[in-house]
This record gives structure tokens, sequence and C-alpha cells, in this order.
């Protein structure tokens, strides 16, 4: 899948856009355990990063970036443009929650600078 190039801008510098392909809309539904709630809520009471649940929404967003660019690519893409994240707690404790990958899966092609190398039209050289 690195043929796909995933992007949140809506553009991408060096290539132009050759066909817009539609949205792409990556619903993901993950859920820690109650053990790492209980652990949770230790960085909650003292403060600081719980690595935990780091770990394991870390791969769901993988995961849903992997889907992403599988279905892109599955489309006819070779690029999404103006990919955005969104989560979402979905219960009253702390383990189940929902990331939604969006973006617009395009077609590009790369740009061919003009060097000074490059003969002019019609121009002979010396190759």
């Amino acid at each position: 899948m690195d043929d796909v190039l995933i992007t949140t801008t809506p553009s991408i510098e060096g290539y132009r856009i050759t066909k817009y392909i539609g949205p792409i809309v990556i619903p993901t539904i993950g859920a820690a355990n109650m053990m790492r709630d209980w652990i949770a809520g230790f960085t909650d009471l003292f403060g600081g990063k719980s690595k935990s649940y780091e770990g394991v929404y870390g791969k769901f967003l993988k995961q849903a970036v992997m889907t992403m660019m599988k279905q892109a690519k599955e489309n006819g893409a070779n690029a999404v443009v103006n990919m955005r994240i969104e989560t979402t707690n979905l219960s009253s404790g702390k383990s189940v929650l929902s990331i939604f990958l969006y973006g617009t899966a395009v077609t590009i092609e790369k740009i061919k600078i003009k060097t000074d190398k490059d003969p002019e039209p019609g121009e002979v050289t010396d190759a």
C-alpha cells in the first residue's frame, strides 16, 4: 500500500490532481479493556500520559489508515487529500472509542519541472 499517498492538505506539492474519485470514509470502533481503564484511572488522578491507551488507540488508528489506503487503491486512487480524523468516546467509561478517518480519493501525477538543462522544443542537442 506504499503507493497511496495520504495528506491532510488539499493539494500535494510537486503533483497535480488529475481526477477526483470521491470521498473515502473509514469508521473504526475500538475498545481497550477494563484493566487499562483501571490503570488509566490513576493517570486521571495523578496526571500524565496513559501509555496503555496510547498503544491500543495507536493500533486502531494505524489499521484505519491502512484500510483507507486499501479502499482508495481499490477505487483507482493513488492518493487521498484533505484527510481528517475525528474521535468520539462512545461509552460512559473510558474504553470504547470511535475513530473516523475521511478524505478525498484522487489520482495524481508528478509535475515535470523544467530545468536549465532541458532542451527547448526543436532544439538540437549533442546527445
